[in-house]
């Protein structure tokens, strides 16, 4: 009687793919994106803007230099939202109280309320993420998330301050 050949798991490129968490940390950033990227363009804001009038709406005043190290950013990038928020009448300069020659940039009032409008849509994308994974898998996927990072030699963010 012939041998019948053992059954050999084929793995498909897609399907190998698909296991790896690299892969699916992928798609979970592409997703998280563009809900956040639909939630703010109503405010016509880009995650980058967002990202910008955040920082200076919670640190405070800063420089565009500082803006940039702080964030770990080039200073082009920092550049050319804060340009765009200027535009929009969302950021204004002053000098600086004691180095007159250093430009502050900080919300305008209209840029405030701009930003607690995008923090609001914000965290109803967050809302929704806790949602989906309850609470107990919501804070180990966090837990887990800063683990990777740490793995990696952490974030050039400085100003992020204490992580959970």
């Amino acid at each position: 009687m012939p041998r019948t050949p053992p059954r050999v798991e084929v793995e498909t490129v897609s399907d190998a793919h698909e296991g790896r968490l690299e892969y699916a940390l992928w798609q979970v950033n592409r997703t998280l994106l563009k809900a956040l990227d639909d939630e703010l363009k109503p405010l016509c804001l880009t995650m980058a803007q967002y990202g910008t009038l955040n920082r200076l709406a919670v640190y405070g005043p800063m420089s565009a230099a500082d803006l940039a190290r702080d964030a770990g950013l080039r200073p082009q990038t920092v550049a050319q939202n804060v340009t765009a928020l200027l535009k929009a009448g969302h950021l204004h300069r002053r000098r600086h109280p004691v180095h007159k020659r250093v430009l502050l940039i900080e919300p305008t009032e209209q840029g405030r309320r701009v930003w607690e409008d995008a923090e609001r849509r914000v965290a109803a994308v967050e809302k929704r993420v806790h949602e989906a994974l309850g609470e107990r898998c919501h804070q180990e996927m966090c837990r887990d998330a800063w683990k990777i990072v740490d793995a990696f030699g952490g974030t050039p963010d400085e100003a992020a301050g204490e992580r959970p």
